[in-house]
């Protein structure tokens, strides 16, 4: 949520004026980016721990939830989810959501159309592939929510 607040002071033929202006942002599609950012950042961290990242990034493989990740994908994992919760930060970074989310859903898509000696050189399934598009396709959707913007102002007058 973003809050901005305009001060301003002005002289009038019988005293004095001032007025605070505040206006707040926030979109629901935040709230959404931070959580799949947040799924994303603890598959990446348990795959990176289980794999390590000592040897081959490819092998070995481990099973998380019935998807097969390597240390690759587990820090590639780590990157997009870390971009989704800065993006989450604020609703003015929603274009940064909706890029990631893309990126996502084409890895994805290529993850699970991938051949097999594709897939060993990764070192997972088709069955995180999947996964992928559908973390993609939500943090696009979560992009094109709209803002919500509240504004108030206050003014304060004194009679000298």
């Amino acid at each position: 949520m973003a809050l901005y607040e305009h001060q301003e002071s002005n002289r009038t033929p019988v005293g004095r004026a001032e007025s605070v202006s505040r206006t707040s942002r926030f979109s629901p599609g935040q709230i959404i980016s931070g959580v799949v950012g947040v799924v994303l950042v603890v598959f990446g961290i348990i795959a990176v721990t289980k794999t390590g990242i000592d040897s081959s990034l490819n092998t070995p493989a481990t099973d998380i939830m019935g998807l097969t990740h390597s240390a690759y994908v587990g820090l590639a994992e780590i990157l997009t989810g870390l971009l989704l919760i800065l993006a989450a930060a604020d609703s003015s970074m929603r274009p940064l959501t909706g890029v990631v989310g893309v990126l996502l859903f084409v890895g994805g898509i290529v993850v699970a159309a991938g051949t097999d000696e594709m897939l060993l050189r990764i070192g997972t399934e088709r069955a995180t592939g999947w996964f992928l598009m559908v973390m993609g396709a939500i943090a696009v959707l979560g992009s094109l929510m709209p803002s919500v913007v509240r504004s108030r102002r206050d003014t304060h007058a004194e009679v000298v």
